[in-house]
């Protein structure tokens, strides 16, 4: 009887387990390495290279999807077994530290931590391009509002991990990034010319 009961305690919590399918996308753009896990459990998984991901649940669990740099969302399961997840970009709060002349120093905190302290040239600021962006291929080109001897650049991706690193002299002419062996994604152009760092631009691979 023992037994019997146990086998039927099993089926029961069998049947009731659903399995979950989703992605994980911002405007249509995959989110690769999102966490998706289960609310107040340890159980969950991270999203594919296209942003996709599957698991088992129970009917009424509480799903919570996030990622560095964005919103974290809940979603209450029901009925519902193939989701389509659209993570908002959180917003990022500038608070500054020092004042003078045309340059300032700031401080970058992305959902209240602190990332980074950037020295940034007001009058690059907002007027340097990448394009095309978003690219399909993965190649875009960086175009600066300056010219300027001495170019670094570093392109991490949204976990903050550099990916590449390259320096240019000379840097008077539109120049590729290329991170088409990359998955696709955003990925973050970090720019030092001339000893100053500049706004750190968004390219999007589609």
């Amino acid at each position: 009887m023992t037994l019997l009961a146990v086998v039927l305690c099993f089926n029961l919590v069998a049947m009731a387990q659903i399995s979950i399918t989703g992605t994980v996308t911002n405007d249509s753009i995959p989110l690769e390495s999102a966490n998706v896990f289960i609310k107040n459990s340890t159980k969950g998984i991270a999203t594919n290279a296209i942003g996709e991901f599957k698991l088992k649940a129970i009917k009424g669990d509480t799903l919570s999807i996030s990622y560095l740099g964005y919103k974290t969302k809940e979603v209450v399961l029901d009925k519902t077994h193939n989701l389509d997840i659209n993570l908002e970009e959180d917003s990022f709060d500038e608070v500054v530290l020092i004042a003078y002349g045309s340059h300032r120093r700031t401080s970058l905190c992305c959902g209240g931590i602190r990332i980074c302290e950037l020295h940034i040239d007001n009058k690059s600021n907002n007027k340097n391009k990448l394009f095309p962006n978003p690219s399909s291929n993965g190649i875009f080109q960086l175009q600066l509002n300056e010219d300027y001897d001495n170019v670094e650049i570093s392109i991490a991706n949204m976990s903050g991990r550099i990916i590449q690193n390259s320096t240019f002299q000379k840097f008077n002419n539109p120049i590729d990034i290329n991170v088409s062996e990359f998955s696709s994604g955003v990925y973050l152009v970090n720019i030092i010319a001339d000893g100053k760092r500049l706004k750190t631009i968004k390219a999007v691979k589609l």
